[in-house]
């Protein structure tokens, strides 16, 4: 029931924020989204509650864990199928209003009115989207349908194994850097120095796995800290070999972040983290186009 009521939460103010970011790119609205989530990870309690009451048990209680994160896993899911669900309904009513999409080097708008027909096109490929049902909904939310690459043009007729590679290069190193920095930042089991850690920690790992692989589709940045945190579970089973009535005081730092923790904390960091680093690169574009047309 609990997580029935948090993905009712959750999935209640991705509609609300999808419809008052409807000018923002969708991972504002996800950002929005898991941040107003955030509110149940500060009133959460210390993992070592469920410690005592599984004291002596510690493995299977976090084989629960990583069973509650596959559930949390499919909440984004449908967070963000609701968030593509609800822009490419009022991208019918409000063409004009929508994000106009990813600025790369060969589509830089210097004419409004060419910022108005950009928005218009992206409107009905939302459109397009929506009249795919659920299947368009996923490819929207997870993959990013803009069709559009972030660096140039050349990416885009890299074959599909490249786009693929570059994207798992992504949540590779996302993991690999928010490890990292998790085992430095995360000092203390108390609420507020687990949220500051892992918001922190996913937002430095992914702004810079993002800047050097630069994939176009989000589901590298979001998915991250729940990977990272079923990873976490997994090394925690394998070291929870004692039965003892004190074995939870051996459980390391990294693994008391309870599974909403990575989803809201880790996942608004994520995609904080990704958000900036397209901007970044949409940065670079404008200056290159701003160079290019002084220079002719």
């Amino acid at each position: 029931m609990s997580l029935l009521q948090l993905a009712m939460l959750v999935w209640a103010m991705a509609a609300i924020c999808a419809i008052v970011t409807i000018t923002a790119r969708p991972e504002g609205t996800l950002f929005a989204t898991l941040v107003g989530a955030m509110g149940v990870s500060m009133h959460s309690t210390q993992i070592r509650m469920l410690f005592w009451s599984h004291d002596g048990s510690l493995a299977g209680l976090f084989l629960q864990l990583i069973i509650e994160l596959l559930v949390l896993f499919v909440i984004v899911v449908g967070a963000i199928h609701i968030i593509w669900r609800i822009r490419a309904l009022m991208s019918k009513s409000f063409p004009k209003l929508m994000w106009t999409g990813r600025i790369t080097a060969e589509t830089v708008i210097d004419d409004p009115q060419d910022a108005v027909a950009a928005a218009g096109r992206h409107a009905e490929m939302l459109r397009g989207l929506h009249r795919m049902g659920f299947l368009g909904g996923l490819l929207g939310g997870i993959l990013g349908p803009e069709g559009m690459p972030i660096i140039s043009s050349k990416q885009e007729r890299k074959s599909r194994k490249a786009i693929l590679v570059c994207t798992v290069s992504c949540l590779i190193a996302t993991i690999l850097y928010s490890s990292i920095l998790l085992m430095l930042l995360m000092q203390s089991a108390q609420r507020g120095q687990i949220i500051f850690a892992l918001f922190g920690s996913f937002l430095l790992a992914t702004l810079i796995a993002h800047q050097q692989f630069a994939t176009r589709f989000s589901v590298a940045a979001w998915s991250a800290p729940l990977i990272t945190g079923i990873v976490f579970y997994v090394l925690a089973i394998a070291s929870s070999g004692d039965v003892e009535a004190n074995a939870w005081t051996r459980v390391q730092l990294f693994t008391r972040a309870l599974p909403i923790d990575w989803m809201t904390a880790g996942g608004a960091g994520a995609v904080l983290g990704y958000w900036i680093s397209e901007r970044v690169h949409e940065l670079r574009h404008l200056e290159r186009h701003l160079e290019e047309k002084q220079s002719s």
